[in-house]
């Protein structure tokens, strides 16, 4: 199916054509000249052109030259032609091929560094890949091809191309250009199209993931992109890749990892050294994500040689900083840290004592060299070689690393030599991000609990109001409670479920109470419903609840809170709901929302929190009405629904 055109040598073209001349020259001077008649060598020639258009062709030849002319002559124009049409003809049947058996298939648009690792990582994987790229010359064509990849070299906003990749039975587009411009094109096209022809059976709408380079657009598109979500076509999701990194970085390798809650004596610290896209998203995301109950701020050791320049940057562009982390303009004054006495003597104390260290800049091999001159510098300070964490980011500018990886087995790569002989971690920016995993599955996973926190927070304060709005239900809130307490309590009854299992409790308990038509109660009620009418932003705010859990978890551990049921979250409840609503407001302030009173009008209400961005929440937890503080909460007593809803999919994965 992806087999490419059957290669011909050029010189066997003009090679051809000298056989041709020659043996018909020969073969009619041969015959002419026994039969007594004068050669004419342009009549000859005039004949033997005649031969290519399958003109003057005897068939009894007058002599073997003239037949092995006129067949030489015959496959020159059989090739010519199938040369033209094989091409063609390819494309026909790859075409209808596609049509017919790809389903739930990946297509990407436009081929580059992202494109391709993304193509060829999902195509090892067993996915089904089809890649639309505009410029036949691009140098990743081949390597997606073999990979089993089909690419198809045509305009990727012309719904012809859309239908030849049967975008309409896809699962996910993924639009990977280095350009806004083109993406967002594209995205258009794409939406626009999905509107019309939506034909994959799905239980999901289409996903169509957008690279974007500018966090101007990202977030624009973030804001205001589906600010009144009504249908279930496709959902947009954009993606950058040095935040996607930089959430990815913080997953695997967060902070209170390292950090022991229990230790009173040492500072509640990490270290960045370097700057780029990618520091700055994890700065955001240890804004938002890391709080810790009985723990001052987490300490960031900013360590650069624009070090002030950098704090400044922050400043101006994240004001409100200081409220969640303590930044630490530490100025680098070399790449080796030599004559560290430079430094003030309470910052090389304090660096030495750091939990872990988070390593970022524009070139890989500044990075290596970097991340282990920090180990020596860290080495003369504790003798210890391997105690502090340190995570290199490398930006893939070079092949550097896969050069250093040549010809050796996996465990003696350099990467698995510095992270189990020296506790360097290796972190490639596009390889490690841009994975099935990364971008997909584990997207997934989160987006799976994010769904079912979502469908708790629809239960307890929007079902009421579509049962009473709908059918006319009198006693709707009382129905809700009774909703809300079948869900808490399916972990006393359950160690595993799928959210289908789930949705399936709580669907049936409705049907119970209600009497309404399952159907019917399921196209208003379900998760994916509710799910699919939030608007981006609430999307993501959901999805960092779901990444908070595992810190959470660990939060109620160093509690003391166990074993994790009702009652002994409620009971610790006074020490945990701050830290959440010190979290929810990290994650507005980046989503840049600002404090404001609601008028009563919802109307009015709706425009200044979808669209104005203003929230009457964003007070200190201790000026909340307790019927908000009581959101705070809502969220621990969902720890344990998830953990049922993990176990499941991690047995799934086994």
């Amino acid at each position: 199916m992806n087999s490419s055109t059957p290669k011909f040598n050029p010189i066997l073209f003009p090679l051809v054509i000298v056989i041709v001349f020659t043996f018909s020259i020969i073969g009619h001077y041969d015959y002419l000249t026994h039969t007594g008649h004068d050669f004419n060598l342009f009549g000859v020639i005039y004949t033997t052109i005649g031969f290519f258009v399958l003109h003057h062709n005897d068939p009894n030849p007058h002599n073997y030259y003239i037949l092995i002319a006129e067949y030489f002559a015959a496959l020159l124009i059989c090739t010519s032609i199938f040369s033209l049409v094989y091409e063609k003809v390819k494309k026909a049947y790859r075409v209808y091929r596609i049509g017919v058996t790809y389903r739930n298939h990946i297509v990407i648009f436009r081929l580059n560094n992202i494109g391709k690792t993304l193509a060829i990582e999902l195509l090892n994987k067993g996915y089904k890949v089809i890649v639309v790229e505009s410029d036949e010359q691009s140098p990743y064509i081949e390597a997606v091809k073999q990979s089993g990849g089909v690419v198809f070299t045509e305009k990727p906003t012309d719904y012809k191309t859309l239908e030849m990749a049967a975008v309409s039975h896809s699962r996910i587009c993924i639009l990977s250009s280095n350009r806004d411009e083109i993406n967002i094109e594209i995205a258009a096209t794409l939406s626009s199209y999905l509107l019309k022809h939506s034909a994959r059976k799905k239980q999901s709408p289409h996903k169509i993931m957008v690279h974007i380079n500018n966090i101007a657009n990202e977030n624009l598109l973030k804001d205001y992109f589906d600010i009144q979500n009504e249908d279930d076509h496709y959902d947009l999701e954009t993606f950058n890749v040095y935040e996607s990194a930089a959430k990815k970085i913080y997953d695997t390798y967060t902070p209170y990892k390292y950090i022991n809650p229990a230790d009173k004596e040492s500072e509640n610290a990490i270290a960045i050294i370097g700057f780029n896209d990618a520091a700055e998203s994890f700065i955001v995301e240890n804004m938002i994500l890391s709080h810790f109950p009985d723990k001052e701020k987490l300490k960031i050791y900013m360590v650069d040689e624009k070090a002030d320049e950098r704090f400044n940057y922050i400043s101006f562009k994240y004001p409100f900083f200081e409220e969640y982390v303590e930044l630490v303009p530490v100025k680098l004054i070399n790449g080796t840290f030599f004559a560290n006495f430079t430094w003030s003597k309470t910052h090389i104390e304090k660096l030495s004592k750091v939990k872990v260290v988070y390593v970022f800049g524009q070139k890989d091999a500044e990075i290596v060299n970097i991340a282990t001159n920090f180990r020596q510098y860290l080495y003369t300070q504790t003798l210890a070689i391997t105690q502090v964490p340190i995570i290199a980011c490398l930006p893939e500018d070079t092949g550097v690393i896969d050069l250093l990886n040549a010809n050796r087995e996996a465990e003696q790569s350099l990467s698995q030599i510095f992270k189990n002989n020296l506790n360097i971690n290796i972190y490639r920016m596009i390889s490690d991000t841009c994975t099935a995993e990364g971008l997909i599955e584990e997207s997934e996973t989160t987006q799976k609990l994010s769904k079912l926190i979502n469908f708790f927070y629809a239960i307890k304060y929007g079902f009421a109001s579509i049962l009473e709005t709908n059918w006319n239900i009198n006693n709707a809130a009382a129905i809700t409670n009774a909703l809300e307490e079948k869900l808490l309590s399916l972990p006393d009854k359950h160690q595993k479920m799928s959210e289908k299992e789930v949705e399936k409790e709580i669907l049936q308990l409705l049907f119970e109470k209600t009497k309404i038509s399952y159907d019917d109660l399921y196209n208003h009620f379900s998760i994916n419903k509710h799910w699919h009418h939030l608007t981006y932003r609430k999307k993501d705010s959901n999805k960092y609840v779901a990444r908070q859990i595992a810190i959470k978890v660990q939060m109620l551990k160093y509690l003391g809170c166990q074993p994790l049921n009702r009652k002994n979250i409620t009971d610790y409840f006074p020490r945990l709901a701050p830290i959440e609503h010190i979290r929810w407001n990290a994650e507005k302030m980046v989503f840049n929302f600002k404090y404001g009173p609601f008028p009563a009008d919802k109307n009015e209400r709706n425009l200044l929190k979808e669209v104005l961005k203003i929230h009457d929440q964003l007070v200190p937890f201790d000026k909340l009405e307790d019927v908000d503080k009581e959101k705070d909460l809502n969220i621990f007593l969902m720890i344990p629904v998830l953990n049922i809803i993990n176990s499941f999919n991690e047995e799934a994965k086994n």
